[in-house]
């Protein structure tokens, strides 16, 4: 059987974990463990320092269901969104998406990147901005829990 999805890539704080925190958010790690026993490729697309973000899932007890971990470099240097986009899908082999290959995201940052990607932008309500916000910057959803990111799988 054919994974649901082609790929998935995630935001960090705001969508896999509460805003400003490293508590996961409700639903977030079993949306991942579902994703990876499923066998959907899983990236990781940051803000926050990579080895950061790899303490943070591996405090989720998520870390190894992730193939890719992007975000800013252990310099501080920190190249925009769209950039560690790109590096997290290069990091998952991809240099084209495939239709109907999702990126979710609390910020409008999150979503205009995934759409300069060609991925599907996927907004999550729980997060940082409104969803009038995340649909203004290009949602083709918006969800209300991680379970409803199953809604959208690929045909």
């Amino acid at each position: 059987m054919a994974p649901p999805f082609p790929a998935v890539v995630f935001d960090l704080d705001g969508t896999l974990v509460l805003t400003g925190t490293t508590r996961p958010a409700p639903g977030a790690v079993e949306l991942v463990e579902a994703l990876h026993a499923r066998d959907v490729p899983l990236a990781v697309a940051t803000s926050a320092p990579v080895a950061l973000a790899r303490r943070v899932l591996a405090g989720l007890g998520v870390l190894a269901c992730f193939t890719e971990v992007a975000g800013r470099g252990a310099d501080g240097e920190y190249a925009g969104k769209n950039a560690v986009v790109g590096e997290a899908l290069l990091g998952l082999g991809i240099t084209a998406a495939e239709p109907g290959t999702p990126m979710l995201g609390d910020s409008p940052a999150d979503l205009c990147a995934a759409v300069a990607h060609d991925l599907v932008p996927v907004g999550v309500a729980w997060g940082g901005s409104r969803a009038e916000e995340l649909r203004a910057a290009g949602a083709r959803a918006v969800l209300g829990h991680p379970d409803e990111l199953w809604s959208l799988r690929a045909s």
